[in-house]
């Protein structure tokens, strides 16, 4: 038998559900591209420390080489999938050269226990 804790993540009116892969907003479920997702999911989890480009692009990608472009593009849709405008970013912010940091505050709660 093998137990695991499942926790899902809340932010604003969002939730998101790492083991089901899987964005609510206000119980609404967000379509989300599979990179996107995990994108988003690296970021939640990084607990609003900056995470670098080249360690969130491997950590998406895995061995598979892709240009910056790719990252970027899953940024942008994040951001207007968050409600963020040009000039205002509550949850993701661009740390230039370096990487992003989410900024909003993150509530890891516990949602059940999985026995398998």
């Amino acid at each position: 038998m093998h137990e695991r804790n499942h926790y899902v993540y809340e932010f604003g009116p969002f939730h998101l559900d790492a083991t089901r892969r899987l964005l609510l907003k206000e119980g609404e479920p967000v379509k989300l591209f599979p990179k996107e997702f995990d994108t988003l999911l690296a970021l939640v989890e990084s607990n609003g420390e900056l995470v670098e480009k080249d360690d969130l692009m491997h950590r998406v990608w895995q061995d598979t080489i892709v240009e910056d472009s790719n990252l970027t593009t899953n940024i942008s849709h994040l951001r207007k999938i968050l409600g963020e405008s040009r000039n205002r970013h509550d949850y993701i912010v661009t740390v230039p050269g370096r990487g992003y940091r989410f900024v909003a505050g993150v509530r890891q709660a516990f949602d059940e226990l999985i026995v398998r």
